[in-house]
């Protein structure tokens, strides 16, 4: 019996401080939450609550005829909650919902059919359906059975998203180029400041897995959109100087290339191409190498040598340099012409024309040889030791050597006079070659005309930025036109000459990895040069690097040239004369209105040749004045001058076109 007490006694104890131990346990605990409730609170809402960065809409950038060639869009990804969709909705809609994918997806509706069904029974609450669906499919699609009841009761998921897309696919690709997770490319990474905009700020409340919801809040940023870049590429220049480059890689199986077009006057730069052979064999536009890529520039450099000697006096057109059978010994080495032609003695001009190796190293070495730096000067007077500054990033340093430097030797100064030894990118010897038929004026190369937002102009690129208002005197740049005028004509080139298509220019080819020893010799291919020769509208570069099929500059690099220049003279032709009409009307108007030629009570006689005869002759004849002519077309000359006093009935004899 005591011992039963005992018992009952010890189990009412352990209840006892069972209980109080629950009742310490849920104090403390209260306790806790109390003084620690703002850290539950913090990472309560950092799980249910996120601030969210807006991505603003990324400014689009235009040709120069104002047609779209990168712009953002939004594309939708569509996930499907089937826990949302009821099983009655689901069996009643799923087989007409499969039948719709089928027509959408073009995929057989068993195929939705048998997964939906899978999905279903597991209760997959973001189940991927389709990616980057344009607007007119996402609007089909959320119009389909069962999605048409929305998120909540149809399972409907919509995200959305901003696709960066280019309208020219390969052509031109590198040249707009991107600004990602791979850096800054092109025209996109060097406008990017413009371009991107500024993002904006949100609350969300999630409301379920990855599903998060808008809050209004006081602290909401809107973003704001980037602004609007145009460019100064001509698609249809592009496209030419595309094919143009992609049909002679493909003939010479190059490895790679590059054109580049720029205007004369102004520097814009209207097509660059840039094509690289892939694994599958086919060309794509991978590398900026007008940019990017510095190499020796073999025979295009002699240009440049030439004009330093015509500056410093050391040469005239009129000299005679003995070439030597085509092959100079100089410290050593030998010097070689590869189109050597059998001349013993040549001038100035024709070792330009017929790119002669010895007679430029001779010029140069003779006259310089005591004082190289003085060469050097000219080398860097023309700025061709530094980068050119474009806003396109990626431009390589060009090297110029230096006398009594490590890379100086005593056969640098020969060999650099033909363009070994030093590095120079397309862009930077097509910028020179720009100064040449801009009448000495070395201008940058301008890739944008405009920066608008919604419209507005923001910043305006209008005037040509100058480098170098002068590279050479009238008398040296008179005498160089004329020498690469003689290239095309008389020269390496000639086999392209034709007098409807007048241009002047400068072949090159270069050896490559011609100091490793037992590996076959590659070669870059060039020309360089602009059009048409007289009043020059664009200049123009083209390298082609390694060709398999041919590799002199006349056999690979010219007809790309020569292609482009026939394709754009139409176009330069069909301005002029839209422009020389122009003036003619204006001309005429002046006529008309005669202000400016009745003084004193008398007419003074104007200009009028080059005037149609029947656009002319009835409004002198409407002044009183007897009009005699010969011929049909425009006036060639006049029997009175311009500015001579005119009597009422007096004859005037006009000479007219046959």
């Amino acid at each position: 019996m005591k011992r039963k007490r005992y018992i009952l006694l010890y189990k009412s104890y352990l209840i006892g401080f069972l209980f109080i131990f629950i009742a310490s346990l849920i104090i403390f605990n209260l306790l806790y939450i109390q003084n620690y409730s703002e850290g539950y609170k913090k990472s309560v809402i950092e799980k249910t609550i996120r601030t969210n960065l807006i991505k603003a809409k990324r400014g689009n950038i235009y040709a120069s005829d104002s047609s779209i060639l990168a712009m953002s869009i939004i594309r939708y990804d569509i996930h499907i909650d089937f826990r949302s969709i009821s099983e009655k909705l689901f069996q009643k809609n799923i087989y007409s919902l499969c039948h719709s994918l089928e027509y959408l997806f073009k995929k057989p509706k068993f195929f939705f059919y048998k997964k939906f069904r899978y999905e279903k029974k597991k209760g997959n609450r973001y189940f991927l359906l389709a990616k980057n669906l344009d607007y007119p499919h996402f609007k089909m699609l959320r119009n389909f059975p069962i999605f048409n009841k929305g998120q909540i009761r149809g399972g409907f998921i919509v995200e959305k998203k901003i696709c960066r897309i280019h309208t020219l696919e390969n052509i031109g690709k590198r040249t707009l180029g991107y600004d990602d997770h791979r850096g800054k490319a092109g025209l996109e990474g060097a406008f990017s400041k413009y371009l991107k905009g500024k993002d904006g700020k949100r609350l969300e409340q999630r409301i379920s897995f990855k599903i998060w919801k808008p809050l209004k809040s006081e602290n909401e940023i809107y973003p704001e959109d980037g602004k609007d870049v145009y460019s100064t590429i001509d698609i249809y220049l592009q496209d030419i100087a595309y094919h143009a480059l992609l049909q002679e890689l493909s003939i010479s199986q190059a490895d790679h290339g590059c054109v580049i077009l720029m205007d004369v006057k102004s520097g814009e730069i209207p097509a660059m191409i840039n094509l690289e052979r892939t694994k599958k064999n086919t060309y794509e536009d991978l590398r900026n190498f007008a940019v990017w890529e510095g190499s020796e520039p073999g025979s295009t450099f002699k240009t440049m040598s030439i004009l330093a000697a015509l500056e410093d006096k050391k040469i005239d057109i009129n000299m005679i340099i003995n070439i030597q059978g085509g092959i100079l010994k100089l410290k050593g080495k030998k010097i070689r012409d590869s189109h050597y032609n059998g001349y013993a003695e040549i001038n100035p001009k024709q070792i330009l024309e017929l790119s002669s190796n010895v007679g430029i190293a001779k010029i140069i070495y003779e006259n310089y040889k005591n004082n190289p730096d003085k060469f050097i000067e000219h080398l860097h007077k023309w700025k061709l030791d530094r980068k050119i500054g474009i806003d396109i990033p990626g431009e390589s340093m060009p090297f110029i050597p230096k006398p009594g430097e490590k890379n100086w030797s005593n056969i640098t100064l020969p060999w650099m006079t033909f363009g070994y030894n030093i590095k120079l990118t397309p862009l930077q010897i097509l910028t020179f070659y720009n100064a040449i038929a801009n009448h000495g004026k070395m201008i940058k190369p301008l890739f944008i005309k405009e920066i608008k937002h919604h419209g507005k102009s923001i910043k305006k690129y209008t005037k040509p930025i100058v480098i170098n208002p002068s590279i050479v005197g009238k008398s040296s740049l008179m005498k160089i036109k004329n020498m690469l005028e003689g290239v095309v004509k008389n020269g390496t080139a000639k086999k392209y000459y034709n007098p409807k298509y007048p241009y002047a220019g400068k072949t090159g080819t270069t050896q490559l990895n011609y100091w490793i020893k037992g590996k076959p010799l590659s070669y870059n291919s060039s020309f360089v040069g602009y059009f048409p020769a007289k009043n020059p509208k664009y200049s123009c570069i083209v390298v082609i690097s390694k060709p398999e099929k041919g590799y002199y500059g006349i056999e690979v690099a010219v007809p790309v040239f020569d292609k482009i220049a026939k394709s754009i003279y139409p176009r330069i032709e069909r301005k002029t004369f839209l422009k020389c009409k122009e003036n003619q009307n204006n001309l005429l108007n002046k006529i008309i209105e005669s202000k400016n030629l009745f003084i004193d009570n008398k007419w003074i006689m104007p200009n009028i040749v080059s005037i149609p005869g029947k656009e002319i002759i009835p409004i002198l004849e409407n002044r009183g004045f007897q009009i005699q002519y010969e011929g049909i077309g425009k006036v060639v000359s006049q029997s009175v001058q311009p500015g001579n006093k005119l009597k009422k009935n007096q004859i005037i004899f006009l000479k007219l076109e046959e």
